[in-house]
């Protein structure tokens, strides 16, 4: 009786196609996955890295975003003194204006027809205080944004209110700026007294430069956190982790820069 000591032709190929269909399955996840966790990083380190700033200017000049001048008027790249530009080129000495290629470059990328664009539900965390103040409607103040929310008492202290943004760097209304790791900050030309609930003070995080996917992050699936407008209840937002994408949409006011949308809170705060 011959024993065989080795493999067929016909079972070496059917391995072969097995592991290449299994693969041809897994792969595209594991990359998604990967590029997700890159993303990730990144926008954290580009937030870290944004409100050091705004520290360190606390501590060299006194002044924070609350102080910010409007530099709209400003041109060929000198920026008004209180600026955020002027405060990001004082700070962050590596930072480099781009605003002038940022769109072309994304445009080369993904097609005029798909630059980031498109509104975005920010939320401003209001208090009873804020919703009762006698602030006008367009001051862009808290109050401003949070006039009229009911639904306080001894249990509910905070009320989330939304309002919509946006992100449309290509109608020229954005400078952009890329930091030293290759992340870019993109935010209003017009963004001045920048106090909490000035939806004029926005901006975004685009962690991979002009970079593909350029898509502004979204939730999969649910609206926000759990606690809606006027104390109604919303399906908290998620993000999978291979749908993570590369432009976070931020609010700065005061000391601090944060995520402006649900979406890049839960990018920020989730596991």
């Amino acid at each position: 009786m011959t024993k065989r000591f080795g493999f067929t032709l016909a079972e070496v190929l059917i391995t072969l196609g097995i592991i290449g269909v299994v693969a041809a399955m897994t792969i595209p996840t594991l990359i998604s996955n990967t590029n997700g966790a890159q993303f990730k990083s990144a926008y954290k380190k580009a937030l870290s890295s944004l409100n050091q700033a705004v520290l360190m200017n606390v501590a060299m000049e006194d002044t924070d975003f609350s102080t910010l001048k409007d530099d709209s008027a400003s041109t060929n790249g000198n920026h008004i003194a209180g600026s955020l530009g002027a405060m990001l080129e004082e700070r962050l000495q590596s930072a480099t204006d781009v605003s002038s290629t940022y769109v072309s470059e994304v445009t080369a990328n993904v097609g005029a027809a798909n630059l980031p664009k498109g509104n975005v539900e920010v939320t401003v965390e209001c208090t009873e205080d804020d919703a009762t103040a006698a602030e006008s409607a367009t001051d862009g103040t808290a109050e401003a944004v949070c006039k009229g929310v009911t639904g306080f008492d001894a249990d509910t202290t905070v009320i989330e209110k939304t309002s919509t943004i946006n992100i449309a760097p290509a109608d020229g209304s954005f400078f952009v700026y890329a930091l030293a790791d290759g992340t870019y900050f993109g935010f209003k030309k017009d963004a001045s007294n920048c106090t909490k609930g000035n939806l004029g003070c926005i901006g975004f995080i685009d962690v991979n430069g002009s970079t593909n996917p350029n898509t502004v992050i979204a939730c999969d699936s649910g609206t926000g956190l759990g606690s809606g407008q006027d104390g109604a209840a919303d399906a908290a937002c998620e993000v999978s982790n291979s749908n993570v994408k590369d432009i976070y949409p931020v609010m700065f006011y005061g000391q601090t820069v944060e995520p402006a949308s649900d979406a890049a809170r839960t990018v920020l705060f989730g596991k």
